[in-house]
């Protein structure tokens, strides 16, 4: 009998409802706070949830529920997802940081990036390499931008007294 060697399981498989708390968490910022955030730096970016929002099956058993077109967080079926107690599994985000704005869909879990809406070429691009430089360049601060929210959300969730502050107003949030 052949024995298949065991695989440690992966940051999503272990960690990967952080990712999923993380974008229910930018839903929050977003409706009670404007969305507008202050990163290290002296950056600030604004963030909004756009046209796409997956909510996670509390169990196995139950199913993904998928709202698109329009505004899905100001609908009944999103209140009442959150009111359940689910979280986003993926959503679209609008980013924006000074005249650059970008839409792209996160993957809670994984924080993988996809279905990314660059901001338009610079017009000093003049040629192909300079195109793809550019693309390149919005791509790379595209994926910094996110990972530096993700950093402010670990930051506010893994503090000291986070249940009784900021976790709790997220919660009376989530269940209106």
């Amino acid at each position: 009998m052949k024995h298949e060697p065991k695989t440690a399981p992966s940051g999503a498989e272990t960690h990967g409802f952080l990712g999923e708390e993380f974008l229910t968490w930018i839903w929050f910022r977003w409706e009670t706070e404007g969305g507008e955030f202050h990163l290290p730096g002296g950056r600030v970016v604004g963030v909004a949830l756009d046209d796409f929002l997956t909510f996670s099956a509390p169990s196995d058993d139950d199913t993904e529920q998928t709202l698109r077109h329009g505004l899905p967080t100001r609908t009944e079926e999103a209140r009442t997802a959150l009111r359940q107690g689910r979280r986003l599994r993926r959503a679209r985000m609008i980013v924006a940081e000074g005249p650059r704005q970008w839409s792209v869909t996160v993957d809670g879990a994984s924080l993988r990036l996809s279905g990314a809406k660059m901001p338009e070429d610079a017009e000093e691009c003049e040629s192909e390499n300079d195109r793809t430089a550019d693309r390149t360049a919005n791509w790379l601060a595209l994926h910094e931008l996110v990972q530096s929210l993700y950093g402010m959300f670990l930051r506010e969730r893994l503090a000291d007294g986070y249940l009784k502050s900021a976790g709790e107003k997220q919660a009376h949030w989530m269940q209106q």
